[in-house]
């Protein structure tokens, strides 16, 4: 099934940004930005599942098939969600069905061509869902592969799906695979390591 996309990538010349330039980090390494849902409490929680196949978008498009997610990077976000005191459902949903947990995790790797400037929104069909992340934008000039991790709310109604968190993993992977597990995973560690409000303890 064909996952709907708000997806926006923008080719932007240096000086239609105001000559702004990525900071260093971006261009030569990795950023990594968290934003979770204003004013809601990760307490009550207590499940997660974490789906191990990851969404695919080239320059835009979403591609056919789904990739693994590496095994590292699981074993990562496991530890991280088991640190924060969350149980993992490894019980897959079914076709059309969310999962048996309090909120459903996925990722989607980008992969882009030339990136200037990200900007606009990213939704997809997760499950039962359609979640959107809103329209954050973070510019600069880098030509590697971004990652982004969302958390929904599995609970809520379907026509009233909330993105509880989101992670986006800038400039984790080089070229047009997802063979850089060290940079990824190090840039997953920061993206939990700065968000301790998913702590349910």
């Amino acid at each position: 099934m064909r996952r709907a996309s708000c997806i926006l990538f923008a080719a932007i010349a240096a000086a239609g940004c105001g000559g702004y330039d990525a900071p260093d980090e971006v261009t030569f390494g990795s950023v990594a930005y968290t934003q979770q849902a204003p004013g809601f409490d990760f307490k009550p929680l207590n499940t997660y599942y974490l789906d191990p196949q990851m969404e695919v978008w080239h320059d835009g498009e979403l591609q056919p098939a789904f990739q693994p997610v590496p095994p590292q990077t699981l074993d990562l976000i496991n530890q991280k969600m088991a640190a924060y005191g969350w149980t993992a459902v490894t019980q897959t949903p079914g076709p059309g069905q969310a999962p048996a947990s309090d909120v459903g995790m996925r990722l989607a790797y980008f992969k882009t061509t030339y990136t200037y400037y990200y900007s606009g929104g990213y939704c997809s069909i997760y499950w039962a869902y359609y979640a959107c992340w809103p329209g954050y934008a973070y510019a600069g000039q880098y030509t590697t592969g971004t990652v982004l991790t969302m958390m929904i709310d599995t609970k809520a109604p379907v026509n009233q799906t909330k993105v509880l968190w989101v992670s986006a993993l800038y400039a984790v992977l080089l070229g047009s695979t997802i063979e850089d597990t060290p940079r990824l995973n190090t840039a997953m560690a920061r993206a939990f390591d700065q968000s301790p409000y998913l702590n349910t303890k």
